[in-house]
């Protein structure tokens, strides 16, 4: 095969693989800026629920000062732009723990009891679900 040829070849080899990785490329950095122009998206949105969040009914809560119910709030209120898994737990343990309270105004121990097993094990599967998310 004469020089000739074989720069020919050799530069038409180059041409294929450079375009290839080229294109490669391209796809690596498009999909990343589609997920960054996602992600700027989401955001948006948050900033404009979490305000509206004052507006969607929940369920009325006599002691503002009460801790618990504070923090209660805060959850689920990070449920909510967190996704569908985490808005079931949270709206899991709220209400297990209203119920709890209203148990333990009725002094019915075994209910308040209850209760809070079941408000504690939504914790504990909406924590699992949070470390799987995280790993």
């Amino acid at each position: 095969m004469s020089d000739t040829v074989a720069n020919l070849l050799s530069g038409l080899v180059g041409a294929i693989v450079g375009g290839v990785l080229s294109l490669v490329g391209s796809l690596v950095v498009n999909r990343r800026e589609r997920r960054t122009a996602l992600r700027h998206q989401l955001s948006l949105l948050a900033a404009d629920l979490v305000p509206r969040m004052d507006e969607v009914p929940r369920p009325q809560l006599n002691d503002r000062h009460d801790d618990m119910a504070k923090q209660l709030d805060t959850m689920s209120r990070l449920g909510a732009i967190a996704g569908r898994d985490e808005r079931r737990l949270t709206a899991e343990v709220f209400q297990q723990w209203l119920k709890a309270r209203n148990a333990t105004a009725r002094e019915d121990l075994s209910d308040t009891t209850a209760h809070l097993v079941k408000a504690d094990n939504a914790l504990e599967e909406l924590l699992e679900l949070l470390q799987q998310r995280l790993n």
